[in-house]
């Protein structure tokens, strides 16, 4: 089960490109990279190979371009999509976690480039110690999740209140395309600039392969934006009797774009759950509204603590600073108790924030129609603030046993369904998780625009072919 069996029919081939120590083909790990952090189950890989720079990945995808053999790309693999899931038999999965290098910071443009294979919490740590900070900070398991897994995932997470999610803080790539080919996006077009820019000369190339699920290309350097740290931090946490009067709270403060991060708790349940020493402190309670600002000093972030506090507490009153606290503090260390204890039915979704108390309560009337929490069955009703006026909705179930898989699966359906219909719910990520609503809703033309792109750019329909084919 250990050693290699080395029977896939370019396993030699790949063994010259990344090296024996670097090419796995036996039953544990093929098992292994079957899975992510999603319920999904599905086939395992023919082949993993690890590839530690951008030339071994380009003759990677040269020789399955030739062989016509299909290539998975993934990151760590901490999603909860599904997406870098194996759908074809014989598959080459591209694990780019070795590709975990930090290249350059230039202050000059206020940018740093990283291998895709990076992960979150090291490059902070890593900006840290040089005095800067990202504004996006990477999705909520940024202790494994990577720089590449993000940007294919449109991944929201922290800092995005202020900052939007991981694409809007791209300067550039570095993508090596399925037949092989590598290039460069925005200003990085011209081999004799820097890449400080992303929309220069030419159409946004760069926009093309964020999101992209690996479909188009694989990611193999990003280049991000920079800022100093800052040296001023404020916390509050504030409670409200209903979710109409803490959405109308969130929406102000994120329109005025006030905090760093906006974290909203949307019923007593999810307060039970994470917060539930509030509940003591208050009994009318039924919503959380946790901010945290960050400034270039303390006054100035003082100062901003004290207009949310004018316009926080016109409905609602303050708690303290508990929960703020402990989410920014534990930033990477939110998810992994979730996943642990079973909260793996997700279903992350952009809407405007005016629509949170529609689809909470859509929430909730679901719940008890099939009386979830009788059967052992939970949930975490939660949103975050993104960019100037909308939010993430996260509405997390947890199965319990699993005997209650098909219920399960019929509320989680249901719930994706509801989010959907209330108020222009968009996902902002796919894979197994949307693509059955998705590919049921999306305009034709639409669609038959990215699948005519997809086959300029690969042409046999090697990279991640069961998206287009669903």
């Amino acid at each position: 089960m250990l050693e290699s069996a080395a029977h896939h029919t370019v396993y030699s081939e790949l063994v010259s490109i990344s090296g024996e120590e670097n090419v796995r083909d036996n039953i544990l790990d093929l098992l292994a990279y079957s899975r992510d952090a999603s319920p999904f189950q599905f086939g395992s890989p023919g082949v993993v190979v690890r590839p530690g720079c951008t030339v071994e990945v380009s003759n990677i995808l040269k020789l399955a371009n030739d062989k016509k053999i299909p290539v998975i790309a993934a990151g760590a693999r901490s999603s909860i999509n599904g997406a870098a899931l194996p759908r074809v038999p014989n598959a080459i999965l591209l694990d780019l976690t070795r590709m975990d290098y930090f290249k350059e910071l230039d202050e000059d443009t206020m940018t740093v480039t990283v291998g895709a294979g990076l992960r979150w919490a090291e490059l902070i740590h890593l900006l840290k110690e040089k005095g800067f900070k990202l504004g996006f900070r990477g999705p909520y398991g940024g202790n494994a999740g990577t720089v590449g897994g993000s940007l294919s995932g449109n991944s929201i997470g922290c800092g995005a209140s202020k900052w939007g999610g991981a694409c809007d803080s791209v300067v550039g790539l570095e993508v090596v395309l399925p037949t092989g080919e590598i290039i460069k996006t925005g200003s990085g077009w011209n081999p004799e600039a820097k890449i400080f820019a992303r929309y220069t000369t030419f159409n946004d190339l760069t926009g093309l392969f964020l999101g992209d699920h690996g479909t188009l290309g694989v990611k193999t350097e990003a280049t991000l934006k920079v800022y100093y740290t800052p040296n001023g931090v404020a916390f509050a946490d504030y409670g409200f009797e209903s979710i109409e009067d803490c959405a109308k709270v969130m929406h102000e403060l994120q329109r005025k774009k006030l905090a760093e991060e906006l974290v909203l708790l949307g019923d007593r349940n999810s307060i039970d759950l994470l917060a539930n020493s509030y509940l003591d402190f208050w009994e009318g309670l039924e919503c959380i509204l946790a901010v945290i600002i960050e400034e270039e000093d303390e006054e100035i972030a003082n100062k901003k603590k004290e207009i949310v506090d004018q316009i926080a507490k016109k409905d609602g009153r303050s708690l303290g600073t508990f929960l703020s606290k402990a989410h920014w503090t534990d930033m990477f260390n939110m998810v992994q108790p979730l996943f642990d204890s079973g909260f793996w039915y997700n279903t992350c979704h952009l809407r405007p924030i005016s629509t949170l108390p529609e689809t909470i309560k859509g929430a909730l009337k679901i719940f008890g129609k099939y009386g979830v929490k009788g059967k052992g069955m939970n949930w975490i009703i939660s949103a975050l603030g993104v960019d100037r006026s909308y939010c993430t909705g996260w509405i997390t179930l947890f199965m319990g046993d699993q005997k209650n898989k098909e219920l399960m699966e019929k509320v989680w359906g249901e719930i994706k369904q509801m989010e959907l219909s209330t108020g222009g719910a968009v996902p902002y990520w796919c894979g197994p998780l949307w693509e059955k609503e998705c590919l049921t809703q999306v305009n034709p033309n639409f669609h038959n625009l990215m699948r005519n792109i997809k086959g300029v750019l690969d042409p046999n329909n090697i990279l991640h072919p069961t998206v287009f084919d669903l």
